[in-house]
């Protein structure tokens, strides 16, 4: 793939007259960017199935050195002006976190702005608050953004209240989207919870950084080590590989995990099959997709109460929730769900019937193309199936 666009078009598209073409703005495209790349990624495969959209991946950032972020963002403008120019494009989908990632998108809305094509700006940055609170040029810029575009998606009801209130975007123009993936765990039987001797294997899908939890994850296994509970934990994700595998070295439990480095969809998938439980102690999140993929697969998940995880999860019925940046908690949590075989069960099956009821791909992916609808309203390129796709996203909507 060419990171620094993509284009997918459906391998058997309709008549050009209902066939539209959304364009993604994102950093890395699809294969760099983390847990944005990976959540645009389900949606422009879930738009590929329906056959009536065609999607255009542009790499705002780069997979490289961040000194050529301004190459990349470069040519990623020139070639949205030359696609919105020839008008091949129905709406520009703008991925945003936080920081430079505002600028780099200013860019983008700036460019669609003057070719007089309508944005939807999604907001996925879990430190987007502290971001927007460091300083004048920050609240201005993001003021800016989300008073230019069409639409604003965010991640949660806590986003919403915070854009309404303290950005003082307008509430008619957001929309509350959770994350949504794939079913991982569709052929998978009922949830068994480990032997009571078992050697627990836990899972951490994550970018290595204090900011999820790492930290704390590897005090706890010390805390695991310490009580003679056996463990081994699989870590994947890139970031600071080496310095947290010296500081697992120093608490003494190296033996007990296995740092894998960035790994891909189907390897991520694989080992959320394979795991006793999911840990993702983090300090920020928006709704990281990892824990809707566990749930999926009734892998039971624990994890801390930041972002928009505590409107959809449940201490104690889909999930066990920790306080933040507390190994103490985190291991006892370890222990219990590893040692309660009900508590085990509960956790797996309420998370899989959670995720049937709110976090199916489907129908995420037609709420966003109903989203796109409202962006059009002569209906002039946005017509025909997006129709029946807005009616079965409200319908969606009204069960969640």
């Amino acid at each position: 793939m060419d990171s620094t666009n993509d284009s997918r078009t459906p391998a058997s598209p309709p008549d050009a007259s209902h066939r539209i073409a959304i364009v993604f703005a994102t950093p890395g495209a699809l294969d760099g960017g983390g847990g944005i790349g990976r959540m645009t990624g389900y949606v422009v495969d879930q738009f590929d199935k329906s056959g009536t959209t065609r999607s255009i991946i542009l790499d705002t950032r780069g997979t490289g050195s961040v000194l050529l972020s301004p190459l990349y963002l470069g040519l990623t403008l020139t070639r949205m002006a030359w696609i919105l120019a020839r008008r091949k494009a129905s709406v520009v989908h703008i991925n945003v976190s936080e920081r430079a990632s505002f600028l780099r998108k200013a860019a983008v809305q700036a460019v669609a702005g003057l070719m007089s094509c309508p944005t939807v700006v999604h907001l996925h940055g879990a430190s987007f608050v502290e971001f927007f609170e460091g300083g004048i040029f920050a609240r201005a810029i993001s003021r800016w953004l989300f008073n230019r575009c069409g639409r604003v998606v965010v991640l949660g009801d806590n986003w919403r209240d915070f854009l309404v209130q303290s950005v003082r975007t307008d509430p008619r123009k957001i929309r509350v989207l959770y994350n949504a993936v794939p079913d991982v765990g569709a052929d998978l039987g009922p949830p068994v919870p480990p032997e009571p001797d078992a050697v627990l294997s836990l899972l951490v899908l994550a970018n290595l950084s204090e900011r999820k939890g790492i930290g704390t994850l590897l005090r706890a296994g010390a805390l695991l080590k310490e009580r003679g509970q056996p463990f081994r934990v699989t870590i994947g994700g890139g970031g600071d590989v080496e310095g947290y595998r010296a500081m697992a070295a120093e608490l003494g439990i190296a033996e007990n995990c296995s740092f894998l480095g960035w790994i891909g969809r189907e390897e991520a998938h694989a080992h959320i099959r394979s795991h006793d439980m999911l840990l993702l102690p983090s300090t920020h999140e928006g709704l990281p997709m990892v824990i809707l993929e566990a749930l999926s697969a009734q892998l039971p998940v624990i994890t801390t109460p930041v972002g928009s995880i505590p409107e959809v999860l449940t201490d104690g019925e889909t999930a066990r929730i920790i306080p933040v940046n507390d190994p103490q908690a985190l291991a006892d949590a370890v222990v219990q769900v590893g040692h309660d075989p009900a508590l085990y069960r509960r956790l797996a099956e309420n998370g899989r019937r959670l995720f049937l009821k709110q976090f199916v791909i489907d129908a995420y992916a037609k709420s966003l193309l109903a989203i796109y609808q409202e962006l059009d309203r002569s209906g002039a390129e946005l017509s025909g199936e997006l129709d029946k796709l807005a009616g079965s996203a409200a319908a969606a909507s009204k069960r969640r």
